[in-house]
């Protein structure tokens, strides 16, 4: 074969054999995966792709692509992303030839320094020069680092869908919550504003003669306490507020409107197969892949101890002119080879054996955990949601018994056969019912969330 056709051979070959796999997935981390889920109202149908749809809701969706295009810990993500590609890429050069083109001159005086009178020769050099360093893997140490950094790459890949679907999911529950504050302060304006009107009943009637001091000064105390409930609540809408702008990339400036009517929670979301769970979910993708990762970096440092090969070459051309750098006949070319055996490291090598490792039993036992509480969290979900429905009912029937008692106290009152404090205890009573049951629909609402987001799916952004 031609010197000049080395490079263009090697190179070839390269190309083909220089393509790293992706490492093949880990074993499941669990001895045994359950055929369905331990809560016997779970739905076995699939993940829906898109539950954000399912509350029907156009403001939050508005609100969840904001988040998705401004949230500066998701930009974060994303460029970490690009970072791991990065370092893939530079981990498959690693297996590919280094090629470089080098120009160069040199002009040399030759003096004669004999009995006869000085005289000076001048000569001219000229190089254009291509050169080539490669090494061979033999062994597949290079094929196993740069597989370890493609898994590394999907890792990363994984990473940013978690952080998508839960910005999603902390979005969609600072809705709520931020809806379920603003709920709250209409409740307590209409329990301020009838303090506020019984109060003026009472003075009134105090002032006829038909209640006495002790009821005046109470019915005050109670109109106060609602008044500062109502400033507790507007406090807690600012709050709700000023935290759904910092996701959304806003500055906090308590600014955002937001409904004050939660909507119902849909249906029974379909909770899919647990087994699904673990090929479905993005943070344990990314613990499987980081597994698959440092067991291709065990393998490439224990290839450490085999011999290396590496080529160099070299052809150009070297003319005493320059414009003869093109010419054939100043032509040189050279193949080198190099065989490296390590023998003695400083345990270097075992060293390193070492520390990958035992970074590979970390993520082994990590994505394990990782599988653990993903099935936890889906169990916990699921299971909340049917208690918390049946106690949702409760506190609406609470809600209605209790607001018609204090209607009711207030006509006895009136006529006289109902003492006073029992009618305040009945207004208490009925507002926080009132209350607790508005409390509960967001967290059946934000639980429906965290069931989404325990179960992987996915959504799609507005």
């Amino acid at each position: 074969m031609q010197p000049h056709r080395f490079f263009v051979v090697s190179i070839a070959l390269l190309y083909v054999a220089g393509c790293a796999s992706v490492p093949k997935r880990a074993d499941t981390p669990l001895d045994t995966v359950p055929n369905q889920w331990a809560t016997p109202q779970a739905n076995q149908q699939p993940v829906d792709a898109n539950w954000l749809k399912h509350f029907n809701d156009p403001d939050l969706e508005a609100i969840v692509a904001e988040a998705m295009a401004n949230n500066p810990n998701l930009l974060a993500t994303a460029a970490r992303l690009d970072q791991a590609r990065a370092e893939a890429r530079l981990a498959g050069a690693d297996r590919l030839p280094a090629v470089a083109l080098g120009l160069g001159g040199a002009r040399q005086r030759n003096s004669n320094l004999g009995p006869q009178p000085s005289s000076s020769s001048y000569s001219n050099r000229t190089n254009l020069d291509l050169n080539l360093s490669w090494e061979l893997d033999l062994w597949g140490r290079l094929r196993n680092q740069s597989a370890a950094a493609l898994a590394q790459a999907e890792a990363s890949a994984a990473d940013l869908a978690a952080a998508h679907l839960s910005l999603a999911a902390q979005t969609a529950k600072a809705w709520f919550t931020y809806s379920e504050a603003a709920a709250q302060v209409v409740l307590a304006e209409a329990e301020a504003e009838n303090y506020a009107t019984n109060q003026a009943t009472l003075e009134s009637r105090y002032r006829s003669g038909l209640s006495n001091s002790l009821e005046l000064r109470q019915i005050r105390t109670e109109a106060a306490n609602a008044q500062a409930g109502l400033h507790t609540r507007q406090r807690a809408r600012d709050q709700a507020a000023r935290r759904l702008e910092v996701l959304l990339g806003r500055y906090p400036s308590a600014t955002l409107t937001a409904p004050t009517d939660l909507p119902t929670l849909p249906a029974a979301v379909p909770a899919g197969l647990p087994s699904d769970l673990l090929l479905r979910r993005p943070d344990l993708i990314a613990a499987e892949r980081r597994l698959a990762a440092s067991s291709q970096q065990v393998r490439a440092a224990r290839k450490e101890w085999l011999p290396k090969l590496s080529l160099t070459g070299a052809t150009g051309t070297s003319a005493p002119e320059f414009a003869e750098l093109l010419n054939n006949n100043f032509r040189v070319s050279s193949v080198a080879g190099n065989l490296l055996q390590p023998i003695f490291q400083g345990g270097r090598i075992r060293g390193n054996v070492d520390r990958r490792a035992s970074q590979q039993a970390q993520a082994a036992a990590a994505y394990h955990n990782a599988a653990l509480q993903a099935f936890l969290e889906v169990e916990s979900t699921l299971a909340a949601e049917t208690l918390l429905r049946a106690e949702s009912q409760q506190l609406q029937r609470a809600a209605d018994e209790a607001s018609a008692a204090a209607t009711l106290a207030w006509q006895q009152y009136r006529s006289g056969t109902l003492d006073f404090l029992n009618v305040l205890r009945s207004e208490r009573v009925a507002a926080n019912a009132r209350s607790r049951y508005l409390s509960l629909r967001q967290q059946l609402l934000s639980n429906r969330i965290d069931l989404h987001l325990a179960l992987g799916g996915s959504f799609r952004n507005p």
